[in-house]
């Protein structure tokens, strides 16, 4: 996650004849394409980049920052349309949080010629300048081994809800989780289902489990989105289930004291936010992060639990945050993110 300023990006800067986002040093326009979900985790997205774009405008008297948020409402179609109008106009830095990498690989070539730094954000893009990455395979195995850790070594049947087939995040976070399963032989995959990132889906898919599956123990899902709905249904129907979360959504992570959650993923929306737009300043300044950008997402578990776990063989090399810290650093993206990390 380190960036580096290299000669040819500070030859750029001194003659200002590299591409697009180094063209004008006066000016950074950025754009996030978004697949258009509508999650309480999308809403802290977007409320941490608009905080951080009129932050880091503020902060730099030298820039005008500007960025635009658009949603593509789960159209493919509406996404690459979006996509198209765009790359025509030209800003200086795209994150493109793409429903299908293989339909944009296309338009990633085009943006590229116009001088734009196309940044692919949670699915890989090998053809991208940049790939935001969350390490989805290492979090799910946490999720999965914590799973492991936290059932006492008795029989327990599990639910796992997925993502949208053929979508690589959704996918690498279902591999980490079997793979994390898979570290312990108590543990049961009763039922597989991908929710397609939609709560109402995940609804329906929670209802038809706890009835199909009496003795049900425990749901595991690849975003927070599918534990509020699921959560739900178990309160009203007197269900006692444990969760297993992915996003550090913080009402989320507020039911891991003494509530259902015991284990989740801190992405944070609001922390990934501040990170895009100061990913995007570091950028149109000259310096190249890695063209793998794995963002740091470490495992949040009560103190009480993480104790527990570790009794039960759970890794002590596992990162963990515990709850309070984790609410913390969820809610305050600009202390890791915010102008003064640059200055």
């Amino acid at each position: 996650m380190t960036f580096k300023r290299t000669f040819a990006s500070t030859l750029a800067l001194a003659t200002g004849l590299a591409g697009g986002a180094l063209a004008d040093e006066g000016k950074l326009d950025i754009v996030f394409i978004n697949d258009g979900h509508v999650a309480p985790y999308h809403v802290a997205w977007l409320s941490g980049f608009e905080d951080a774009i009129e932050a880091y405008d503020d902060a730099f008297e030298d820039i005008e920052i500007t960025g635009r948020w658009l949603s593509a409402e789960g159209s493919l179609e509406k996404m690459i349309q979006q996509t198209e109008v765009t790359i025509n106009e030209k800003p200086d830095v795209m994150f493109v949080n793409a429903i299908n990498v293989d339909a944009f690989e296309p338009l990633v070539a085009k943006a590229q010629e116009a001088g734009i730094t196309w940044i692919a954000v949670h699915s890989p893009m090998e053809s991208a300048d940049y790939s935001f990455t969350l390490g989805d395979v290492a979090n799910g195995t946490n999720q999965g081994m914590a799973m492991c850790a936290l059932s006492g070594g008795e029989a327990y049947k599990v639910a796992v809800m997925l993502g949208q087939a053929g979508n690589p995040s959704g996918e690498a976070r279902r591999e980490g989780i079997m793979k994390g399963i898979a570290s312990c032989d108590n543990v049961e995959v009763v039922a597989e289902q991908p929710a397609d990132w939609d709560t109402v889906k995940a609804q329906s898919i929670a209802e038809n489990w706890m009835t199909q599956y009496p003795d049900l123990d425990a749901i595991s899902g690849v975003t927070d989105a599918y534990m509020y709905p699921s959560i739900a249904i178990a309160t009203n129907s007197g269900k006692d289930l444990e969760f297993f979360g992915y996003d550090g959504d913080i009402p989320i992570l507020q039911q891991m004291q003494d509530g259902p959650v015991k284990a989740d993923i801190l992405l944070s929306g609001t922390r990934e936010g501040w990170n895009f737009v100061q990913m995007a300043y570091r950028i149109h300044k000259g310096e190249t992060p890695d063209k793998v950008y794995d963002f740091f997402t470490p495992l949040v578990m009560s103190e009480e639990n993480h104790k527990l776990a570790l009794a039960n063989g759970f890794p002590e090399d596992v990162q963990v945050y515990y709850v309070d810290q984790a609410l913390d650093v969820a809610a305050k993206g600009y202390l890791e993110f915010g102008p003064d990390s640059v200055k």
